[in-house]
């Protein structure tokens, strides 16, 4: 069983397997299609230029990965929703005692004027390893998981409980969904691609995860 040692620091990246989490939070882990009946939605001529652009730079770092194709996909639904925001390389210390700390690649939040995340409700995580089109996502669920049942407590501690939190595993071109409920850490079955069918799939997952927690804030 994994456990924590005496002065043990850990953060959210050093969480590699779901298992460790099964252990310290009950986590089981299940899978699903999670969003069978959504429509695409079309991608702005903005957004098109912008991905298309990424063609003119060498894109074989995480940096580069995420100006120039994960962002523009956020911005994209930031345009689209002024109620909501997003933070990016966020230090997000929930509770180091479990290991619930360090940095989040992004985490969208219902919050829009603060500086500080208020109510997080979807957590992003750049896969890592390998040459950028061939990397592992499943190396960054158990991270994920962490970071969103850490969004969980947060939300709770700050009497604001989301019984749902989403999450996201992306090397920028391959997308794969996840969803916690209760102590239940869905990985979703389909995985959807930045190609022009993906690209309107991943836009319409975003966009429903949007609305489901404005229209209940």
């Amino acid at each position: 069983m994994f456990k924590f040692e005496k002065n043990m620091a850990m953060a959210y990246s050093d969480f590699v397997y779901i298992s460790e989490l099964e252990d310290l939070f009950g986590i089981v882990q299940k899978r699903k299609n999670l969003f069978p009946s959504l429509s695409g939605i079309t991608p702005s001529e903005r957004l098109l230029l912008d991905l298309e652009d990424a063609d003119l730079v060498p894109i074989n770092t995480e940096k580069a990965k995420s100006e120039h194709l994960i962002v523009p996909v956020l911005k994209e639904i930031l345009r689209k929703n002024r109620n909501f925001s997003y933070f990016s390389d966020f230090l997000f210390d929930v509770d180091k005692t479990q290991g619930l700390s360090g940095y989040c690649d992004y985490i969208f939040s219902t919050e829009t004027d603060a500086i500080e995340i208020k109510s997080p409700v979807f957590c992003i995580i750049e896969a890592t390893g390998g040459v950028p089109q061939n990397r592992s996502l499943e190396e960054g669920y158990a991270q994920a998981c962490a970071e969103m049942i850490a969004s969980r407590i947060f939300n709770e501690k700050k009497g604001k409980p989301t019984p749902v939190v989403y999450g996201c595993v992306t090397n920028a071109f391959e997308w794969s969904f996840l969803k916690l409920e209760e102590n239940n850490f869905w990985i979703d079955t389909e995985r959807y691609y930045l190609d022009t069918n993906g690209l309107s799939q991943i836009l319409s997952i975003l966009q429903y995860i949007v609305e489901l927690f404005v229209n209940n804030k």
